[in-house]
């Protein structure tokens, strides 16, 4: 992917597709620009709220890490 993500949107749209390949339950709540990088919350928890966090690179659209709590 080599596109700028300029909207909360479209980050949210990446990383979410990016947990539905791991969760069957994906519920994004927020995404936040932090200078040249995305970090989009989703909930991942069917019964219990699960909060993963993932990174994405606003340049380039990849993404960089995400964490998962167990």
């Amino acid at each position: 992917m080599s596109e700028e993500l300029r909207s909360a949107a479209r980050a949210t749209e990446i990383a979410a597709s990016f947990m539905n390949k791991y969760y069957s339950y994906v519920r994004p709540l927020r995404a936040v620009r932090e200078d040249n990088t995305w970090l989009v919350e989703i909930d991942v928890g069917l019964t219990v709220v699960k909060i993963a966090k993932v990174k994405l690179d606003a340049m380039s659209g990849e993404i960089l890490e995400y964490t998962v709590p167990s």
